[in-house]
């Protein structure tokens, strides 16, 4: 990893200063999508300020040609920092809730600009940009519906912030469409017969009955691993969180979101080295990641510190048929150093092997070769043709019997409305 205060000279962002449908000219209209714009290949012209002759615009007030009368210069250069500080992942954080927020509305004025990733990075991240510029008026206005304008000018928050930085914000999604959300992770394109996806590392569990019977199986240097990664001798705990339909992910708070950034810019730091797009592009990972894992089903076990509390990782599985999918995991740079991962993958082995529902544990692909052999020295097998070994299909996803009884019962309720007007019709 580069130097914390190493700065990334990119990002050239370009002004247009007509008064053309809001901020941006129309070839960038907003859509309905909610998705965020992930794109780095050819940075895109991006308006740095307010028009001063749109009197509607709540920015053009702020409009500064300078001493001199000049416009400001139509480019810049953003110099990006690659500190991944509190203040600056709060920042980054405060301007994604703002992308959750938006619904689409075509009347509303800046709600679009919250999906731009480039534009979320730089105002998060970059060190030049001017104070009157858009990035950071849309930084503002999303740090003080948060309370946190302090962080404009990377002033320390205090300690008592952690019911903010722990508060569920993901969007209230029905377990219908959780399921469907998780399917493409799941691999279902190659299940479906539409195309092939990325070989999977399985487990076939019905020949253990204990996890310990597991371990005996596995080499002496994995055996070892396994005897440093517990709670006892790591100094965190393990808690279980249901994701229930019609309920906010459980992880879906600034907590676990600070993990997912740590962990996609030290991966993608680690396999393609320190460089101005592995910085930039974990950071584009990270968003789009949590924001696909706090829309999906199943649960997550979430890793504290037991010292201090923090959230410092998380595991999320989902379990289909009769296999278990170890779907997404996330730590930061300490539980790095912790052996979670190993616990989380040993965690899931002995649960699966203590139900009777289970036959197979799935890792899913691996984003290298090298991760793929660490799973296969735990017994994990790399296997082309997987649905041929995990069976996804001969039954739905599997939850906990109370885990959408809110969501079932109002299911029912409207089960009934309908009947009831249906004889009334008749």
């Amino acid at each position: 990893m580069a130097p914390m205060d190493q700065l990334l000279s990119l990002l050239y962002l370009g002004l247009c200063i007509g008064n053309v449908d809001g901020f941006l000219s129309t070839s960038h209209a907003p859509t309905s999508s909610r998705h965020v714009t992930s794109s780095f290949d050819v940075p895109r012209p991006i308006q740095l300020y307010a028009s001063k002759d749109d009197e509607e615009d709540p920015f053009a007030e702020g409009y500064d040609e300078g001493a001199t009368g000049e416009s400001p210069p139509e480019t810049i250069a953003v110099t990006i920092s690659t500190n991944l500080s509190d203040a600056k992942v709060k920042k980054l954080f405060a301007w994604i809730k703002c992308a959750f927020a938006y619904d689409g509305d075509p009347d509303d004025q800046y709600g679009y600009y919250y999906n731009d990733i480039q534009l979320a990075i730089a105002a998060s991240f970059g060190e030049n940009l001017p104070k009157d510029s858009l990035p950071v008026k849309l930084l503002e206005m999303a740090l003080k519906k948060e309370d946190l304008l302090d962080l404009i000018d990377e002033q320390i928050v205090g300690e008592d912030n952690k019911e903010w930085e722990e508060l569920c914000v993901g969007d209230v999604i029905g377990k219908s469409d959780r399921e469907q959300a998780s399917l493409g992770a799941m691999g279902a394109a190659q299940w479906t017969g539409q195309f092939m996806t990325r070989p999977h590392s399985l487990l076939d569990v019905r020949n253990y009955t204990s996890v310990d019977e597991w371990i005996k199986t596995l080499p002496r240097g994995c055996k070892r691993t396994l005897k440093k990664a517990t709670p006892e001798a790591q100094n965190f705990t393990v808690v279980y969180k249901p994701i229930r339909g019609g309920d906010a992910a459980p992880h879906s708070s600034y907590a676990h979101f600070r993990c997912v950034v740590q962990h996609e810019v030290r991966l993608l730091s680690k396999m393609y080295g320190a460089s101005n797009s592995a910085f930039i592009n974990g950071l584009s990972e990270a968003i789009g990641r949590y924001m696909g894992t706090t829309r999906m089903a199943g649960s997550v076990r979430e890793y504290r510190d037991s010292s201090t509390g923090k959230v410092i990782g998380f595991a999320h599985e989902a379990s289909k048929g009769r296999t278990s999918r170890g779907q997404w995991f996330y730590c930061d740079d300490d539980a790095a150093q912790r052996f979670v991962w190993f616990h989380s993958v040993a965690d899931l082995v002995k649960r699966a092997i203590e139900d009777d529902r289970i036959d197979t544990v799935d890792l899913g692909p691996s984003g290298s070769d090298a991760f793929t052999d660490l799973k296969q020295k735990y017994g994990f097998e790399s296997v082309v043709d997987w649905p041929a070994a995990a069976d996804y299909t001969s039954s739905g996803f599997i939850y906990d019997e109370d885990q959408n009884a809110g969501e079932d019962l109002g299911d029912d309720m409207m089960q009934m409305l309908k009947q009831l007007m249906a004889n009334k019709r008749g």
